[in-house]
């Protein structure tokens, strides 16, 4: 009778215990919901005071972002359009990134057909394959291995169509439809060496200010193999690439 009632009680204590650990924890993480709570409601505070003050009579208009300009080289990387073309957008991209397929398929698409195809602008590729990305850097190589046999604009639209296409195994699936002999472009992707070209891209973007993908410098074209390059950063829409190709077009002319 004894050790059943020493049960029960003990029994007792640890569902108070219990309770009272389950009480405290309710509490605080109500405390932690409510202080985030006012964090958002004193940041649209903040927002909605802005607003008001842009939207007072003779207020002063918002200050657009500082135009920041770089001198970028075009390294030996590939180049699509005209060599020639008086306008350069350097891209500094990675295949695994979500960002860079949706700029690629939008606003790199449309700046395809208004300028590169009719030999206003020239887009250089640069390989920036961000560290948490496991799969961008043997893209890369794989772009660059295929390009040694001409082949590099197919292959990087090849990787751009999806995810999937990102697998190895994929890749190599997809040599005899891209036209690349098979034993080459093997002995290309297995040679360690070829991720020297990427890490080299990745190196000089940062020495640029690029701190992630995509990001492009856009300037006039130069007899060397450099140029000085207007920053843009993001997946912008393309009319924020036009007004930047538009201005330096103005300037050649």
């Amino acid at each position: 009778m004894k050790i059943l009632l020493l049960s029960i009680i003990s029994v007792a204590v640890l569902i108070s215990v219990l309770l009272s650990a389950w009480g405290l924890y309710e509490r605080t993480s109500m405390q932690i919901e409510i202080a985030n709570l006012n964090n958002k409601i004193e940041r649209m505070s903040t927002d909605l005071s802005a607003i008001k003050t842009a939207a007072r009579p003779g207020a002063a208009p918002a200050a657009p972002p500082p135009v920041v300009e770089k001198v970028v080289s075009i390294d030996d990387d590939p180049i699509k359009g005209d060599p020639k073309a008086p306008v350069t957008i350097i891209e500094f991209s990675d295949y695994e990134c979500p960002f860079c397929k949706r700029a690629n398929d939008s606003s790199i698409k449309q700046i395809d057909e208004e300028y590169i195809s009719k030999g206003k602008v020239r887009l250089v590729f640069r390989d920036y394959p961000l560290p948490f990305h496991k799969k961008a850097t043997s893209a890369a190589v794989a772009a660059n291995c295929a390009g040694e046999q001409g082949k590099y604009w197919e292959m990087h639209d090849f990787l751009f169509e999806s995810k999937d296409n990102l697998d190895m195994p994929i890749i190599m699936g997809s040599v005899g439809e891209l036209g690349l002999d098979k034993a080459k472009f093997t002995a290309c992707v297995n040679d360690k060496s070829k991720e020297k070209e990427i890490t080299k891209d990745l190196e000089d973007g940062k020495k640029y200010g690029v701190r992630g993908t995509p990001s492009y410098f856009i300037g006039r074209t130069t007899d060397g193999n450099e140029i000085t390059g207007t920053f843009v950063r993001g997946a912008q829409p393309y009319s924020v690439f036009k007004e930047h190709i538009d201005e330096q077009l103005k300037e050649v002319n």
